[in-house]
């Protein structure tokens, strides 16, 4: 991982096959468990559409987890799920909560009932929510 200093904006090295890839820590979307996997979606801005990159790292997601909360742009609404609440665009009251990412995937992300009260003091906190 690559830390921030000074003025340069928070990066993260994620490694693929041909070594490491860089990427603003701000254009993580959401980042997803699977076991010993984490799976991250990524906003491609560089064409003349938005696109979304996913990918696969080998390592858990809890190795990530405080370099990316430390950023102040994540939050870990349920144990699979770490997402960036700059790129999130609707909160879902049905079924315990769920949340809607900018993604265009469509995919309701959960959010955990031990955590939602925090996550709604937090997008207060944020001035997200008033």
């Amino acid at each position: 991982m690559v830390n921030n200093t000074n003025d340069i904006a928070p990066q993260i090295a994620l490694p693929d096959k041909d070594g490491l890839a860089i990427f603003e820590v701000k254009k993580i979307i959401r980042c997803k468990s699977d076991n010993s996997y984490t799976e991250f979606l990524i906003l491609d801005d560089s064409g003349k559409k938005k696109d979304y990159l996913k990918k696969v790292v080998s390592k858990g997601i809890y190795h990530f987890e405080d370099f990316l909360m430390s950023t102040g742009y994540f939050y870990r609404i349920h144990n699979q799920h770490i997402i960036n609440v700059a790129h999130l665009t609707r909160i879902i009251r049905n079924n315990g909560g769920y949340v809607l990412m900018d993604d265009n995937t469509g995919e309701l992300i959960p959010i955990a009932r031990a955590r939602k009260e925090d996550f709604l003091k937090h997008l207060k906190f944020k001035g997200i929510i008033l």
